[in-house]
């Protein structure tokens, strides 16, 4: 029996999205299924490839775009047929516009959608909700399965769309543990890394878009006295950054902060940090909790979307309103000046993702899946 091919379609993607796929081809069952990759080509293509995904260059955009998303269409049409696809396996919102549609025009037997976060709280015109949401509805009909990566987002994408629950299951996000675990003391790390050696560090690891909530973190930076101001380290990079580096100035902490941009070493970071934070207006999962939680780091998160499948309050972490600086200021302070309770939640997350969080178990539950659908389409026999 050969192997099915199965084509994997993104759009442009800098954070967890990416993350996700680059990890669930490294863990592809090669002896059953022939990953490839289309989408917008970038620098993204090297790291597929790396991966030991084949790259096909189709452009389309995040936005609407009747005439380029045609074109889109066509060329994923022709790659379906002309690699024979099985499955095509698209991530994300416009990415599932797009390939479900050329699945099925190109009469591709097994059409998969991976929701990585919801629709409903995009920065999206309201009209664009509406129509992203009936052509979700009307593309769910000929939709093997979606997944969601998180219950939380399941149970709102299942009400929010009026689907069949059978149709959307939940595959949690995952991590590869060992590769947080980095073994050089803390005070190296950051003379290396250019980080203060003598105060405790804060972290986050987040697009900066309005969904993370930053400009939160900052004023929570305001609030918290001069003598126990942590510094601030913020890695990533998107449109509010400009934004956001204002606010720092106006909110007078401007010493007690430092962007990084998009960073390549974020074991060595978030090994680095005392804490890390994301205070998410909402959010699938939070893939970054789950890398701060490996690398054994106290978190403090805001009670949001997926958020309190990964971070159990009190145990691994302090979980807080959003939109609240000052409840996320004073669980900051909370355990920065309690050594021993941030150790022991650091310790406490480090086995909760070892436990239920990895890359194996999230890419063994893709490919059972991918399994299940083939067996139901008859080209797989019963195991």
């Amino acid at each position: 029996m050969p192997p099915f091919g199965v084509l994997h379609v993104i759009r442009f993607a800098v954070g967890g999205m990416r993350r996700h796929l680059i990890d669930l081809l490294r863990y592809t069952d090669r002896s059953l299924f022939v990953p490839m990759v289309a989408g917008p080509g970038d620098e993204l293509a090297t790291q597929l490839t790396m991966a030991g995904a084949e790259f096909f260059p189709v452009p389309f955009k995040g936005e609407l775009d009747p005439p380029g998303d045609f074109r889109a269409v066509r060329q994923l049409v022709s790659l379906l047929k002309h690699r024979r696809v099985t499955i095509v396996h698209a991530h994300g919102a416009k990415a599932g516009f797009v390939a479900r549609i050329a699945g099925v025009l190109a009469g591709t037997p097994v059409r998969i959608l991976t929701v990585h976060n919801s629709i409903f709280y995009a920065e999206w015109p309201a009209f664009k909700k509406r129509l992203f949401a009936l052509a979700d509805n009307l593309l769910a009909r000929a939709t093997s399965r979606i997944i969601t990566v998180s219950e939380a987002l399941r149970r709102e994408y299942v009400a929010e769309e009026r689907l069949k629950p059978a149709l959307v299951v939940t595959i949690r996000n995952g991590v590869d543990p060992e590769e947080f675990r980095i073994h050089e003391d803390r005070g190296s790390l950051r003379q290396r890394l250019g980080l203060p050696r003598r105060v405790p560090v804060v972290g986050t690891v987040a697009r900066l878009a309005p969904q993370k909530g930053l400009n939160y973190l900052v004023q929570a930076a305001g609030l918290l006295p001069p003598p126990r101001r942590p510094f601030f380290v913020v890695v990533g990079d998107g449109p509010l950054r400009a934004e956001l580096e204002r606010l720092v100035a106006a909110t007078g902490v401007t010493q007690n902060f430092l962007f990084t941009g998009r960073r390549d070493d974020l074991p060595a970071l978030l090994n680095a940090f005392d804490l890390f934070v994301l205070p998410s207006l909402y959010e699938g999962l939070g893939l970054a909790l789950l890398e701060a939680m490996a690398a054994a780091r106290p978190v403090v998160a805001t009670a949001v979307g997926g958020i309190p499948e990964v971070v159990v309050d009190g145990e691994t972490g302090i979980l807080v309103p959003p939109r609240d600086a000052g409840a996320l200021a004073a669980a900051i302070d909370r355990l920065l000046t309690d050594n021993e309770l941030a150790t022991r939640m650091g310790q406490a997350g480090r086995e909760r993702v070892g436990k239920y969080f990895t890359v194996e178990k999230m890419a063994r539950a893709v490919m059972a899946l991918y399994r299940e659908e083939l067996v139901q389409k008859g080209l797989l026999p019963c195991a």
